[in-house]
This record gives C-alpha cells, structure tokens and sequence, in this order.
C-alpha cells in the first residue's frame, strides 16, 4: 500500500523506476550499475514530478528523461508510460501448447543446419529448458511464433496489414533498434568494400549475398553508383558464385571504380529508364535492379516496371521516408514482397523496408 500522501503520478514514477522492474519496463540489465542510477530518481526530481498539472506533464517528462539515458525515442517511451499507467498487461507468457510449438519450430529450422542453433534458437531453448519465461523472454517467443516461414511471397497489401503491429516501434515499421540502425553502416567510418566507400548497411550486404546465391541473376541493374563501390560487391558476389552477369551501374557522376564486368553509365538515372523502355534491349533474366539513387517512384516506375519482367526482382532501398510512394505505384500490379529477406534478421531489419519484390504474371 502506498505511503499516505503519496500522488497516484509519484507512485506510478517510484513503481515504474524500480530497480526490481528495470528488466521488463526499460529492457536494462539489471546488472548494470550505471543504467540503474540512471533510472534512480533523486528527491529533488520526484518533488518536480508532484507539480506537474496531471498525467501528460508526468509521462512527458519521464519519456524525456529515459529517451536521454536509452537508445529509445521519445515519442515511443511516451506510448509505453501511457499504455503502462492505463493498466495495459503485456504478452502472457507460452502456455505448454505454445512451448511445444516453440520447440517443434525450432527442431524444423535447426534440421537444416546440422541442429547448430544460432544466438536466437538457443536463448529460446533456454527457456523452454528451464521454464522461466521473463518478459522479453516471453515477447521473444511471441515474436518467433508470430513468424510465417511458410507465407514467403505477399501482396503489398497484406504486407501493410502484417507489419501495422509495428508501428509503435522505435523505427516504425522495423524490429530493428535506433542505434542498430544508426551504426549499421559503421559506428565510425563507413564500411568499404575492397578500399572502396560503400553506403550498404551489414544487413543488406547479407541479404544480397543471398539474394544472388538464390535468383542467380544474368542481369543487374543499379540506379545510383556512387562511388562504385556497391557495383563491384554485386561483380564479386556473381563471380563467387559462379556466374557471368551483365551489371550496369547508373549515375550523373562517374565512380572511381573500374572493372571489366560492370558498365558504369554516366546518365540521369529517370532519363536512362525512360530511353532504356522506349529501346526494349533484351536482357538477359533474372533481372534485378536496386533503386538506390532517390528518385521519385511514381515518376519513373513505370519504365522500371516495363523493363521487368515476371521472376526478376526489383529492390528499393532506404525505403523507409517511400512507403507512401511505393504504394502509389506498386498497387494493383503484380509484384510480390519477398519477405524471406525483407525479414531475415527480423521484420523488415534492412533498408529496402517492406520493398524487396518478386514480379509476377498477375497481381494475385
């Protein structure tokens, strides 16, 4: 029972801070001194919370001052105070029906693999080993069950649909975390590949090299050089693979890159498509081709969707400010998201947010 005179806002700060609920509330290690003084609110601080006019003042000022001391937004600790303080309950922990799904699911994905679990496969087994079931652990295995390995291939539609759960996430739309995303092209000095600047981040670097092993493209299209760098990285991993493809690289600057296999293309990158559908050249498929030059889709998908054709692949990446344009144009016509890569490393923890597509014959 609260001590007499204790504000409902003071209680709820002292109940939510405590270090006893760091673990489910703000996801820090309890272990670690120093996010647990961050969280330790001095006197002089709870007496500023007892002047707040009502709730908004107090869950503003609490979001603010966690966002400080955690990678989270402001905007998205807000929702949770909120969410917290009107008695929202979070996921229940697996029941043993669950738990058994949970560990058929995990012998399926471990069979091929030789049963060598990765980091994910062994935290939850784990836990299904011991029967504790924390919170993350518990928002984990919901996560991993949620997950439809067997629905690869969805309408932009559905896609909208089945991510809309992420839209309270620090990055909204993505499992993936701020400073994640921050650092995923390096925390320093941006990744090179071989000497060479390459703005790919780590997770589209695997994606890709996936991506070719699979489609084994005959074509590569890239909208966007740069330095030349990502160009080269798309030469090396065909050559890895065994293949002999044609890659044309696209910009209004020349790289500093020279390689017999690529075709840099000193060109407006709008211009180029518009003349390269008018010509119809034929390509040799599969075909992918990577916007990467931050155009406006609705001005030149047209052209891309007439230089496609079903079973190539189209990629467009640093999608996250484009979803709105990406549904203009993708709509109605018959590309599918990929969501074995989109989702690799957990929903949409790439670039190409939800815009990784397989060109079909209909738009079913």
């Amino acid at each position: 029972m609260a001590p007499e005179g204790t504000s409902n806002q003071e209680l709820s700060l002292r109940v939510f801070v405590h270090p006893s609920r760091i673990s489910s509330c703000a996801r820090l290690r309890r272990s670690d001194a120093r996010y647990r003084g961050a969280l330790s609110l001095q006197a002089s601080q709870l007496a500023k919370v007892k002047k707040m006019n009502g709730n908004d003042d107090f869950i503003r000022a609490l979001a603010e001052y966690l966002a400080f001391h955690t990678e989270q937004s402001t905007a998205y600790l807000t929702g949770l105070i909120g969410a917290f303080l009107r008695g929202a309950q979070g996921v229940p922990k697996p029941e043993l029906p669950d738990q058994n799904k949970i560990a058929s699911r995990l012998k399926t994905d471990m069979a091929a693999h030789s049963d060598v679990p990765t980091f994910l496969q062994n935290y939850l087994l784990t836990h299904l080993a011991h029967g504790a079931w924390p919170p993350q652990a518990t928002f984990v295995a919901s996560r991993y069950l949620g997950r439809r390995p067997n629905e690869r291939f969805i309408t932009w539609q559905r896609r909208r649909q089945d991510v809309a759960q992420l839209d309270v996430e620090p990055i909204r739309g993505t499992e993936l975390g701020f400073r994640q995303m921050l650092y995923s092209q390096g925390a320093g000095e941006v990744f090179r590949w071989r000497g060479f600047p390459c703005f790919k981040s780590n997770y589209d670097i695997a994606i890709y090299a996936m991506l070719i092993e699979e489609l084994r493209p005959r074509t590569i299209i890239e909208l966007g050089s740069g330095a030349g760098a990502s160009a080269l990285f798309f030469a090396d991993l065909c050559t890895a693979a065994g293949l002999n493809t044609k890659i044309i690289s696209v910009d209004t600057s020349t790289g500093k890159v020279s390689d017999p296999r690529i075709t840099f293309v000193q060109s407006d990158c709008s211009s180029w498509l518009g003349a390269t559908a008018n010509s119809k050249p034929d390509f040799e498929r599969p075909c992918l081709v990577v916007e990467d030059f931050h155009g406006d889709l609705a001005g030149f998908f047209v052209h891309i969707d007439t230089i496609l054709e079903a079973g190539d692949y189209f990629v467009v990446e640093d999608s996250f400010p484009k979803q709105a344009r990406i549904s203009e144009v993708i709509a109605g016509r018959p590309y599918l998201v990929d969501s074995k890569y989109t989702d690799f490393f957990g929903i949409n923890c790439t670039s190409a947010i939800n815009s990784i597509f397989v060109k079909r014959t209909h738009a079913s």
